[in-house]
């Protein structure tokens, strides 16, 4: 659910930093107002926002509470932690903090461009499974000067001026990560637009140039890249073998790494996990299972209904096909649904299950 700037106030504690806030945007509030961390103050200085008469100024506050949810969740507070990592105040800044809205704020407020950059990590590892794995070949430090810098973020310029006929300012950010690879973030300056907004209190449509966000993720220690870039296998490897030019030094012929496919065979006896009733799992159950002829010129799928009582499909298959279970006769195992059975609730019949389909 999204948050209101009234919902973050009531949230955040009453501080020096929701202080030090409201005093930059010039915020009008009574002088008698008192900064004790009470729900009461929280409400007069949501009412005092609405009061205010400058919508500017308004603006700049409602903008500025909505900014710092963009780190809210659960990961995001490992990406805060990751941008501050070579900041000893900010990261003991961040372990005061009551909440990851809190940690969000704080950061944001007091350290802005490391709460940027918490937000590139956070998109990177938020998008991870549409990531690419490059090998580039090559196990070499990354160079740090900023004429590298620059040189690859012209190459990238280039290649969006040819394909695209946009990238006029590209902005490139590298930082080590805690696990040892170097990250880049890119933002490219996309085609202009327009939008129907309210600049002020007056409805234009008003010109905009969004970004292009893109992300390479490197480890000198096996030579692989990651990325994570809009438009197909050519970006992809544009980005790697420009990162390889200009911020290792060589050029490459960077290798597409495909994750190899997994192997299911072991399901055709079923589904057996010993330490899945150590996890509190009652039943585990092959519930279905998809099979194809060596050939791939034929396709079957097998179900257990409920009158199976549980038992694994590969059993059922074998009792009613003693003579043709395509299972038997090496069909390839493609896909295959799980059932893991919690016990039932205490007072309730019926177990709760958790389904996990694999290809």
């Amino acid at each position: 659910m999204k948050l209101t700037y009234a919902d973050v106030l009531t949230t955040l504690p009453v501080d020096a930093t929701l202080q030090d806030y409201l005093t930059r945007c010039a915020l009008p509030l009574p002088f008698t107002l008192d900064w004790t961390d009470a729900v009461s103050t929280s409400r007069t200085i949501i009412d005092a926002i609405e009061a205010c008469p400058d919508t500017a100024i308004r603006d700049t506050v409602i903008a500025g509470l909505h900014t710092a949810t963009l780190l809210t969740h659960p990961r995001a507070n490992a990406a805060m932690f990751q941008a501050a990592v070579n900041d000893a105040a900010a990261v003991a800044g961040l372990a005061t903090c009551a909440s990851d809205l809190h940690r969000a704020f704080w950061l944001m407020v007091h350290h802005p461009k490391l709460f940027e950059t918490a937000c590139d990590v956070d998109y990177v590892d938020s998008h991870v499974g549409q990531a690419q794995q490059i090998d580039l070949q090559v196990r070499l430090p990354v160079r740090r000067d900023q004429p590298s810098m620059d040189a690859f973020c012209a190459a990238i310029k280039d290649f969006y001026k040819k394909e695209l006929h946009c990238g006029d300012v590209v902005v490139g950010h590298l930082m080590d990560r805690v696990h040892g690879t170097q990250l880049v973030t890119i933002h490219a300056k996309d085609l202009a637009t327009t939008n129907l907004k309210f600049i002020g209190n007056v409805l234009s449509r008003g010109v905009d140039h969004p970004t292009i966000h893109m992300a390479l993720e490197y480890s000198s220690r096996t030579g692989v890249a990651r990325t994570l870039i809009k438009g197909g296998e050519k970006y992809n490897r544009m980005l790697a073998n420009a990162f390889a030019e200009h911020l290792l030094g060589v050029k490459v012929h960077a290798q597409r790494l495909k994750p190899p496919p997994l192997d299911l065979s072991g399901l055709r006896g079923g589904f057996h996990v010993p330490q899945a009733h150590n996890d509190g799992f009652a039943v585990l159950q092959l519930k279905s299972i998809t099979v194809v002829t060596p050939d791939k010129k034929l396709r079957g799928e097998f179900n257990a209904t409920a009158a199976s009582q549980q038992q694994s499909v590969a059993g059922l298959m074998a009792e009613n096909f003693p003579n043709d279970n395509p299972l038997a006769h090496h069909w390839e195992v493609a896909a295959a649904t799980i059932n893991l059975y919690y016990p039932p609730e205490p007072g309730k019949s019926r177990a709760k299950v958790v389904s996990v389909e694999v290809t």
